[in-house]
């Protein structure tokens, strides 16, 4: 008998007393989630087979669907207990948090506790938790920092920072070896997100992201202006960005990059296949943004996670399922078949995946992350966020003009709910 099987038996007594305890019949446990793409698939069903084989008692009967099929549906099926036990959803306020407010989700308070699950970094946790309560475990780590092209910087003798002044002193030897610094484009304003995120975060710190994000913190503070003036002014004037930015698409900024016309790249881990996949033999080195505060805070975030219904009938097999998926045991699937950074570490050495890839992993444990702010914040935020730094690019916003905004967004958002 397993250390899950016993701890899963004290949390839920019920199904034991009733006499339909697993043990005793086979159940089925329906599960939806969004790993469709090639690696990806034949990882979970490789993780579900050796389950089924451990658990013999559960027969896991998988749903798999685009993030765009499942997100219009599963509330409506949650609510007519008619939908799936254990889902894969967004872990943000726009998403989990919506199906927690409407009480479709079963709290995960006592597994974390009696399962164990203190491997499970804390912070992707607190992606997870509404209102005081735990309802999921976040996974799909990503995080944001810079690619950078080896071959270029070995010929122009340049390092890899480990100052923010290094990094400025970077960028200005770039520019002078008639390179463009950071392949940065921003048609469509959404790639304008992350480059806030990365310089937010390091202007503002963690506490006060937290106050910003969860707490009555303003958008207008001066770390924020500070932020806001250094990347999307600073390094405009400067000559560090790609000229007329918000006309050039964010593919556009990848192939100058691959094709060594550009230093850097700063974006997401998950941007990690597509390079590769443009010039498989380019040699892409990667390094967090150095914060000019002195404590570099990489902004963070989570692609999803998964959650258990609160209709489920059968929430032992749902606990150990999600108890099977997480064991640390299990990394090397979730590394180097799926390309997925999973919520605690992961020892790469020995791994079939590029070197970069498990320098991600390796990263997502030494560091305090901070946040991708616009999977935190609401539709109208991101929306004054993409205008807004569009505006400010252009000359036509000062970055206090644009604080302001941000904060006016947020507070029209709390106003209304």
């Amino acid at each position: 008998m397993t250390r899950s099987w016993i701890v899963a038996l004290g949390l839920f007594t019920s199904l034991s007393t009733s006499g339909a305890t697993l043990a005793q019949e086979k159940v089925t446990l329906r599960v939806w989630d969004t790993f469709h793409a090639a690696g990806m698939n034949e990882g979970m069903d490789q993780l579900i087979a050796e389950f089924e084989e451990q658990n013999p008692d559960i027969d896991v009967v998988r749903d798999v669907q685009t993030p765009d099929d499942l997100r219009p549906i599963i509330q409506t099926a949650l609510a007519s207990g008619t939908g799936p036990d254990v889902f894969y959803f967004g872990t943000g306020p726009g998403f989990a948090g919506i199906l927690a407010d409407a009480d479709l989700l079963m709290p995960l308070d006592d597994a974390y506790a009696g399962q164990g699950w203190e491997h499970i970094y804390p912070w992707t946790k607190d992606n997870t938790t509404f209102d005081g309560k735990v309802y999921g475990i976040g996974n799909e780590i990503e995080f944001y920092g810079a690619y950078y092209n080896k071959r270029m910087f070995e010929e122009l003798g340049l390092k890899v920072p480990q100052t923010y002044e290094e990094f400025l002193a970077l960028c200005e030897a770039l520019k002078q070896a008639g390179k463009i610094p950071i392949a940065f484009a921003n048609q469509g304003g959404w790639p304008a997100y992350h480059l806030f995120s990365v310089w937010a975060n390091n202007y503002a710190g963690k506490q006060k992201m937290d106050d910003l994000l969860f707490g009555d913190g303003s958008w207008d503070d001066p770390d924020i202006i500070a932020a806001i003036e250094e990347f999307f002014v600073n390094f405009r004037d400067k000559g560090y960005l790609i000229p007329e930015t918000n006309a050039i698409a964010y593919a556009d900024a990848q192939n100058l990059f691959v094709a060594e016309q550009a230093g850097m790249h700063i974006s997401g881990t998950w941007a990690l296949n597509g390079l590769l996949e443009r010039n498989p033999a380019f040699d892409i080195g990667w390094f967090f943004i150095p914060s000019p505060k002195g404590t570099t805070v990489p902004p963070a975030g989570l692609g999803s996670g998964f959650f258990v219904s609160a209709k489920t009938q059968v929430p032992e097999a749902a606990i150990r399922y999600l108890d099977f998926l997480y064991d640390p045991s299990h990394g090397r699937t979730w590394v180097e078949t799926m390309y997925v950074i999973p919520p605690f570490d992961v020892d790469t050495t020995g791994f079939n995946t590029p070197a970069t890839f498990q320098e991600f992993v390796g990263a997502s444990s030494e560091y305090d992350m901070g946040y991708n702010i616009d999977v935190q914040t609401p539709e109208v935020f991101n929306q004054a966020m993409n205008n807004g730094f569009q505006a400010v690019l252009l000359g036509q916003k000062t970055p206090a003009q644009q604080a302001a905004d941000l904060q006016a967004a947020i507070e029209s958002f709390r106003a209304q709910n």
